[in-house]
Parts: C-alpha cells; structure tokens; sequence
C-alpha cells in the first residue's frame, strides 16, 4: 500500500478500539480494490467525541465506523441520519459531506449479520420455525429493525427490561416482534428455526450462558454476535444439541462490507473478508 498526499483516510472510533479487527478487513478491500486509500483506529475519549467528530471531518476524513459506546451519539451528531438510524436511534457507518462539513449517518450491523446468514446459511428464511432474538440493546434494535424488514417469520425478542423491549417492538413491528421473558425462554425457544445472542453476555468470556437448545427446531441455526471468543458457552451448547452454529465473525464482515460500499460505491467480497479475518485471528 503506497501512501501519498492524496492519500484517503478512513478510520474506526471507539473505546476501546486498539482491538478492533476492522483495519484489517477494510484494508484488505481497499488493496483488493486499488483505492488510494488508508484505515486506522483511533481511541476516543467519551468526554471528546462531538469534538472529535468535527476535527474528523474538518480534516478531510472520508468515512468512519462507529463502536461501542458512541453509536447513540453518532446518529444525533449526523447532518443526515437514513432511514435505519432514525429507527433504532444509533449509527455505526459516517459518510463524510463536504459540503457541509460533518458527516451523514448509516447503520449496516443488522444487514450485516443478515448478509452474513445469506452467504453462511442460504436456507434461513426457508425453515420453519420463528425468529428469538436475546437481547434489547443497541445491537439487537439494528438487528431486529434488518430481520424484520428481510423476513416476514414471527420474531420474539427476550429482554429483562419488558418496557424496553414492548417499546422497540411496537417501533419497529408489533404485528410481527413479541416479547418474551427470560423465564420463559425455553417456551420462547420451542421449534424456533434461528436463535441469535445479541448480549454480551460471553463477551471475553464474561458472563457466559448456555441455553438449553433442545427445544428448538432440530435444523434451527443459533447465532452467537460475539466473536471473542470464537467459541463461546452459548454456541458450544449449541453443538452439544446438534444444531448447526455461527459466531459473529460474519456480521463483522457484513456489516463492514456494507460500510465500505456507502464510501467506495463497491460492495466488496464477504466471503473474502471473512478468510481475512479467520486468518488475522489464526495468525
């Protein structure tokens, strides 16, 4: 990669980011692609990030991704927020607006993980069974917000907080999204066909859980949104049941690929970014 003064920046935020696997992933479609191009991550401190928002932009800085906990604050700091932002109130992809010196927002972790499940698990939307979703946070609201608008299957969100996850229902879909408590999940979870963790819980391995899968549909798919570890208490219970199991490797790529299409104008490769990724984790 040869760097010149015309050199385009593009970068993720957050705190903390020095993790982040998302330089990788980009640079390698930006090789791939021949684009003049460079992506880094930069640590913000939460104190700074309306600040460092408009010294981004002021620079020149074309795109951004946005990570925990700054996505909220990205959708309201936008000059312009799609559709999907205006929904589930947060954003992950900034597209920089020169005109206006600040930068438009986009949310792509929900189409992510659906493309994600298209390029690993062709057949989701052909299985009988309904949707679960655990989880009512900000990843989950991008998540069901893309289920729902991909896929007419009956979806049943699983919160702790009832009000939380009645609310986003009724925004999103109330004819379609149901909730459910953690009490009832293994009611919840009977002939389901695709269970997807959108918690932390087994982040890093903390707080890990292993749901009973035995109820699900004996083809179901059990989704795990983390990556870190690849092989979390929930997707290992996955197994010991039989069930076919995906962790969040793909959504990252997916939701980075879309990200790289709102800037570049080209959706790159998922299915290369993934082996990217598998081998920088190999390594």
């Amino acid at each position: 990669m040869r760097i010149t003064g015309s050199t385009e920046l593009y970068a993720v935020l957050g705190n903390p980011v020095r993790h982040s696997m998302s330089p990788i992933l980009q640079n390698s479609w930006i090789q791939a692609h021949g684009f003049n191009a460079l992506y880094v991550a930069l640590p913000v401190e939460p104190e700074n990030f309306e600040t460092a928002l408009q010294g981004l932009a002021a620079s020149d800085v074309c795109g951004l991704n946005i990570t925990t906990p700054f996505k909220e604050r990205a959708a309201a700091a936008a000059l312009q927020q799609s559709d999907r932002v205006r929904l589930v109130g947060a954003a992950n992809c900034l597209t920089l607006d020169r005109a206006g010196r600040g930068y438009d927002a986009n949310n792509t972790d929900g189409d992510g993980l659906v493309a994600d499940l298209d390029s690993r698990a062709a057949h989701w939307r052909s299985l009988e069974g309904h949707i679960v979703v655990l989880g009512a946070g900000g990843a989950a609201r991008s998540i069901l917000a893309a289920l729902s608008a991909h896929s007419d299957k009956g979806i049943c969100v699983i919160n702790r907080d009832q009000a939380r996850a009645q609310k986003i229902a009724d925004q999103l879909n109330p004819q379609q999204i149901r909730v459910g408590t953690w009490q009832d999940l293994s009611q919840h979870l009977a002939n389901a066909s695709l269970v997807i963790n959108a918690t932390s819980q087994g982040l890093n391995n903390h707080s890990p859980f292993s749901p009973d899968f035995s109820p699900t549909h004996p083809d179901a798919i059990i989704y795990d949104t983390i990556y870190s570890p690849r092989m979390t208490a929930y997707l290992e219970s996955a197994k010991s049941y039989k069930r076919r199991y995906l962790d969040g490797l793909g959504m990252l790529a997916g939701q980075g690929a879309l990200a790289f299409q709102h800037w570049f104008g080209v959706l790159p490769n998922l299915q290369d970014g993934l082996n990217t990724l598998e081998k920088a984790l190999t390594a």
